[in-house]
C-alpha cells in the first residue's frame, strides 16, 4: 500500500525531471554552438559549391542557411545554390566553380582561389609584398583592431609607416597623445613619441600635425591641465620652441 502510494507521487515529478532534463540537452548545445560560432569565422567563395560530407539539406534563403551553419559547431561550411537550396557540411574536402552559388568554411580551401574575406594575417603577408605606399596597410590595421587582432594590427601599421604613410604615424601619434590616448593599442602615455612623431610630420608640410603639435605644446604648459602628470618628462624645449611654419 505504501509503495503504491509513493509511486503515485514520485512517478509524475520523475517524468517532470526527464522533461527538464531532455529541455537542458536541447537548449546546452545550441548554447555552446553560439558561443563556438563568435569564435570562428567562415570564410566565404562566391560562386562555388562544396564537396564532402553533408549533415543536413534543405530550401532556406542563404541567409538563413548561414546562420544555421554558424549556430552549429559542427558545422565545417555550407554551400546555397541560385534555387535556395541549402547544404550543411560535416567535412569539407574541396570547392569546385559554380557560377551563382555561394558556400562558406571554417577553414580555408586548399588549392583553390582566395575567399573574400582571407585572415588578416594572410592579408598581411601579401600587403608586405605589394603595398608600397602603405595605404592598405594602414587601412588593415584598422580593420585588424576593430576585430581585435592587436597583433596584426601592430605590424601592419608599423610597416605603412616603415613605408612613409603619414596618415599612420599621425594615427600612432595620437596613440601616444595624453589626450587621445589609446591603450588598447600602446602601452602607456608618451608624449615625446607624439610630440616627435607630430614634428616630423610639421616639418614634411602635414598641416594636421602641426595643430595637433601646437595644440599639445599649449596643453604641456597649462599647470592645470588634466593631463598634466603625463607631461613630466616632456622635452619642451625640443618641440615646442620657435615655429615650423614659414
Amino acid at each position: 500500500m505504501l509503495k503504491r502510494s509513493l509511486n503515485r507521487y514520485l512517478l509524475p515529478f520523475a517524468g517532470l525531471l526527464a522533461a527538464v532534463a531532455a529541455a537542458i540537452l536541447l537548449v546546452t548545445p545550441m548554447a555552446g554552438a553560439q558561443e563556438n560560432s563568435a569564435a570562428n569565422e567562415l570564410f566565404n567563395y562566391p560562386d562555388t559549391v562544396l564537396n564532402g560530407i553533408v549533415s543536413a539539406q534543405f530550401s532556406k534563403p542563404m541567409e538563413e542557411c548561414r546562420k544555421l551553419c554558424e549556430a552549429r559547431s559542427g558545422c565545417q561550411g555550407f554551400d546555397h545554390s541560385q534555387k535556395d537550396e541549402c547544404r550543411l557540411f560535416a567535412s569539407v574536402g574541396a570547392g569546385r566553380v559554380s557560377v551563382g552559388s555561394t558556400a562558406a568554411t571554417r577553414s580555408l580551401l586548399s588549392n583553390y582561389t582566395d575567399p573574400t574575406n582571407p585572415p588578416l594575417a594572410a592579408r598581411l603577408a601579401k600587403l608586405k609584398e605589394t603595398d608600397t605606399d602603405g595605404h592598405e596597410l594602414f587601412a588593415l590595421s584598422t580593420e585588424a583592431f576593430k576585430r581585435g587582432d592587436r597583433s596584426v594590427g601592430l605590424q601592419a601599421i608599423n610597416l605603412a609607416m616603415q613605408r612613409g604613410n603619414q596618415d599612420a604615424k599621425l594615427e600612432m601619434a595620437r596613440w601616444y597623445d595624453p589626450r587621445t590616448f589609446a591603450p588598447d593599442r600602446v602601452d602607456a602615455i608618451d608624449s615625446n613619441k607624439a610630440a616627435r612623431s607630430y614634428f616630423e610630420l610639421a616639418l614634411e608640410g602635414n598641416a594636421q600635425a602641426n595643430t595637433l603639435l601646437s595644440s599639445l605644446c599649449l596643453d604641456a604648459s597649462d599647470t592645470g591641465s588634466n593631463h598634466a602628470n603625463a607631461y613630466e618628462n616632456f622635452l619642451r624645449t625640443t618641440y615646442c620652441e620657435g615655429s615650423i611654419s614659414p
